[in-house]
């Protein structure tokens, strides 16, 4: 066989391999395109259940824990380990990072916005024999609502906290009911015969006094920054004073950020959209 005859049959398997190789190179592309999409959703998931599973751990290893808190973790670590969502299900997806203190916000999948943050400080508050553990809540959920300029109406736990910090008692004050100098009007309350301000925190005979929800002294302005993006159950992404603070997990469990930053997030955000927290 002359060797040009043999030449010319090396180069022609070599351009054959080489057209193989190109079309298993693209169809492996678009296989890892995919499988890029399903690992994100999956690394996502497995994050949030990591987490719920630590949160849970920690929370039975403490001999002073409820049993009723203990069984919110587990069924949140059940609602995790279900089938696996659509990361893109809605269009805006905000993301929370409880371990690093950062929100983002992807459109379509491409990263639309990121800021730090304050996130739940895991300690605890022991009081009537009950406990509450101040974190923010791992898992999905659903921007419920929106709010410009937010009022915060405090908790019980907020004055058993103020209380505990001074070294005093609680008292509930009830309408019709005074306690010393203080008693409810409409939704006012009044101390020494004038109208408490809102925020301000009343003390009587030793104890931090507890005004009813509805009155004007439980409602505190301002607190909770200019906008606020509801989850539920008490749950919110909302502005702070607390500037100093972000970066630090040190919030009572909601998600704290900059007033600017919540306010161009507020913008961004429909009611409906998904929230990921892990």
């Amino acid at each position: 066989m002359p060797r040009w005859v043999g030449l010319l049959g090396s180069w022609a398997l070599l351009v054959l391999g080489l057209g193989i190789f190109g079309y298993a190179a693209a169809a492996e592309a678009i296989t890892l395109s995919d499988a890029r999409k399903l690992k994100r959703v999956e690394v996502i998931d497995e994050m949030i259940a990591g987490k719920v599973r630590e949160q849970l751990e920690q929370l039975q290893q403490s001999v002073s824990q409820s049993s009723s808190q203990v069984t919110k973790l587990q069924s949140e670590v059940g609602s995790t380990d279900k089938a696996i969502e659509d990361l893109h299900d809605s269009d805006f997806v905000i993301t929370v990072s409880t371990a690093e203190n950062r929100v983002y916000a992807r459109r379509s999948g491409q990263l639309v916005f990121e800021a730090i943050a304050s996130t739940g400080s895991n300690s605890s508050l022991t009081a009537n024999g009950q406990t509450m553990v101040f974190r923010t809540p791992i898992g999905r959920f659903r921007i419920q609502s929106k709010e410009e300029e937010p009022k915060w109406v405090p908790p019980d736990w907020h004055y058993i906290e103020e209380a505990q910090k001074n070294g005093l008692e609680v008292v509930r004050l009830q309408r019709g009911t005074p306690v010393a100098d203080v008693y409810v009007s409409g939704n006012q309350v009044f101390a020494g015969g004038f109208p408490v301000e809102p925020g301000s925190l009343i003390i009587r005979g030793g104890a931090v006094v507890i005004p009813p929800v509805g009155t004007t002294a439980r409602q505190f302005p301002d607190v909770l920054g200019t906008h606020r993006l509801n989850l539920g159950d008490g749950y919110a992404l909302h502005g702070t004073q607390a500037v100093s603070q972000l970066g630090r997990s040190v919030s009572h469990g909601c998600v704290r950020l900059g007033n600017d930053d919540i306010a161009r997030l507020f913008q961004m955000a429909s009611v409906g959209d998904e929230v990921i927290i892990y």
